[in-house]
């Protein structure tokens, strides 16, 4: 849910003014509004050096370091300095060693030569020219005709030089080059000095990543506390002769009583509205715990506005299912259960909510893997355990198999989150513009929900379709008015009815591609299993017959491609449900998002 906002106005005196921005910001409730205008220069400024800092430590935290070094003591904007004075000697020294290495490749061919003895050469008026040819343009004569000499042959080409004395002239229809002016022993001591400097300055930044990022991170907070309240004083508004000041912004409902009872304590003259949709309030959601952890889930594409449903109560139980399915392995739901378990008491309390989400993804994993009949690549249902065994009977009975039944149920769960995704349409229509600009979806409601229902009753139930008819056409007739002439009680019929043709076209054609969307659950699970099942069969037949050799072999084998498979599928199954849920999802349930996060001035450190 979105928790509501109320608009706060208050009116400072000015010489109070800044121990009363200090006071609001150890509060850390009220988001300040931004009023119009661009921020200054200076503050810019520090939010771009802000960036630089962010970027350097997502540089440093990518460096694979073993082992954490004793926290850095060194002032924080002194590292900073450090760190971007090596970088920028890392893409010299690095400039330096391409440019070394393609003149290296240049000179390669021709061997390793004294450039003093052609200056020699040259005083006595005897100039060496190098050529360059492609084989089949060589010209064997060009040896009898002129002092010519073969250097190298190498990649289809021929290498050679040609030597001029005095005023003979040597005119070769051949590529002339100019190759570079250190002998390649030079080239090769510099490329080796380069690649040592190099390393050394790699080193002095492991050892930075090791131990300078809290310092960093110290330093970015204290910059970014010190542009937040310049950014409050820009954005305050000066009143009565500069007299008084004008603050406004944004608390909720919930953290309402902290800033009421400093207001009164503080005798601050103070002003308040509830939020209006027009005045885009920020938005704070508050979920309880289960859809709490898929709260980041929802902010990968966008908050909803303020006055539109949060979704992520209703999108969080099929995400997890979801994924489950997608992945659909015992095996693999037990070992994402019990990492996500294990990391829970090692990691910061940031990420503990990642660790509750993934724990939930592996139950399911583990849901889908028992009804799949899926452990570490082994097929179930063949296992001749006693439940599996059963099923597999059954099924073979009514000619059908797991499959069928997986493939059917993607559908049946698409069905059902689209239905879902309708009603919330229609909640959220009547919401922000009142339930007389949601007689469309309405419509579309109970006329798919009849036809699905009159299906699902012909076709599981027995029941014959005479019978359903009624209930059919009940469906077809309500829901046909709705869409075509009440689709919006605002408009005339005529209008509603060309409109209602066309909303009409769009969503049948958008309803069934939507339903086929689903069917990526089922193969995504089918690709699981079959990967599983191929590393199982190479574990066995690649073990080979020599004692406790083949084990070790097998062991391996099994590892590295139960590894793959977890890590290739794991990725689908969070990507494909993600499309889902904001393709498919969001877009029955007229989600339009677009809100922006409450961010309340605060004290950072």
């Amino acid at each position: 849910m979105i928790i509501p906002m109320k608009k706060y106005r208050l009116l400072v005196y000015h010489r109070d003014y800044e121990t009363f921005l200090q006071d609001l910001r150890d509060l850390g409730v009220v988001h300040l509004i931004e009023q119009k205008g661009d921020v200054s220069e200076e503050i810019l400024e520090q939010y771009e050096e802000i960036e630089s800092i962010n970027k350097t430590i997502r540089m440093l935290k990518s460096m694979e370091i073993k082992t954490a070094q004793k926290e850095a003591v060194t002032d924080g904007q002194e590292i900073f300095e450090d760190i971007a004075g090596l970088n920028h000697l890392l893409e010299q020294q690095q400039h330096t060693l391409t440019q070394v290495r393609k003149e290296i490749q240049e000179l390669f061919p021709w061997g390793d030569f004294s450039y003093d003895l052609l200056n020699t050469m040259a005083e006595n008026d005897i100039r060496v020219k190098f050529y360059v040819t492609p084989a089949r343009q060589f010209d064997p004569q060009w040896i009898k005709d002129y002092p010519v000499e073969v250097i190298n042959y190498t990649g289809g080409h021929f290498y050679f030089i040609a030597v001029e004395k005095g005023d003979e002239t040597v005119d070769i229809p051949a590529e002339e080059i100019r190759l570079p002016l250190r002998s390649l022993s030079a080239l090769q001591e510099i490329r080796d000095k380069s690649l040592s400097d190099i390393k050394a300055t790699k080193e002095k930044l492991d050892d930075h990543a090791a131990a300078s990022i809290p310092a960093l991170e110290r330093y970015r907070n204290t910059l970014l506390q010190r542009a937040e309240y310049e950014k409050a004083r820009f954005y305050t508004a000066a009143e009565a002769e500069d007299k008084l000041r004008i603050v406004e912004g944004w608390v909720p409902k919930n953290k309402e009583k902290q800033i009421v009872e400093y207001l009164e304590k503080a005798s601050v003259v103070y002003i308040t509205e509830k939020a209006r949709p027009e005045d885009k309030p920020p938005v704070l959601l508050k979920n309880k715990n289960f859809a709490k952890k898929f709260e980041m889930i929802g902010e990968l594409y966008s908050l909803p506005k303020y006055n539109e449903l949060d979704l992520t109560p209703f999108f969080a139980p099929f995400y997890a299912l979801f994924f489950g399915f997608c992945l659909g392995d015992v095996g693999y739901g037990i070992l994402i259960s019990l990492t996500a378990l294990i990391a829970r008491s090692k990691v910061a309390k940031t990420l503990k909510p990642v660790t509750k989400l993934i724990f939930y993804l592996g139950l399911s994993t583990i849901l889908f893997g028992f009804i799949s009949g899926t452990f570490f690549g082994i097929n179930l249902y063949e296992s001749g355990l006693p439940g599996y065994s059963s099923l597999q009977s059954y099924m073979l009975a009514k000619d059908t198999n797991i499959n069928n039944f997986l493939f059917t149920l993607s559908l049946f769960l698409g069905g059902i989150q689209i239905m879902f995704g309708l009603v919330l349409k229609a909640i959220n229509e009547t919401i922000q513009y009142g339930w007389k600009l949601a007689t469309g979806t309405i419509g579309w409601i109970i006329l798919l929900s009849g036809a699905a229902t009159v299906f699902l009753l012909n076709t599981y139930a027995g029941i014959e379709m005479e019978m359903l008819k009624p209930l059919l056409y009940a469906a077809l007739v309500i829901g046909g008015i709705l869409i075509l002439f009440l689709n919006n009680l605002k408009r005339n019929i005529l209008k509603n009815f060309g409109i209602g043709l066309w909303e009409s076209y769009n969503m049948i054609t958008g309803v069934v591609g939507d339903l086929l969307s689903y069917i990526r659950l089922f193969a995504l699970g089918i690709a699981s299993a079959i990967l599983g099942f191929v590393f199982n069969s190479l574990a066995i037949n690649m073990s080979g017959d020599i004692p406790v050799l083949n084990i070790i072999i097998m062991v391996v084998i099994l590892v590295i491609g139960h590894g793959i498979n977890l890590f290739m599928s794991g990725i689908g199954a969070f990507v494909h449900p993600l499309r889902l849920t904001f393709v498919e999802f969001y877009k029955n349930a007229g989600f339009s998002g677009g809100g922006k996060k409450y961010y309340p001035f605060r004290k950072i450190i």
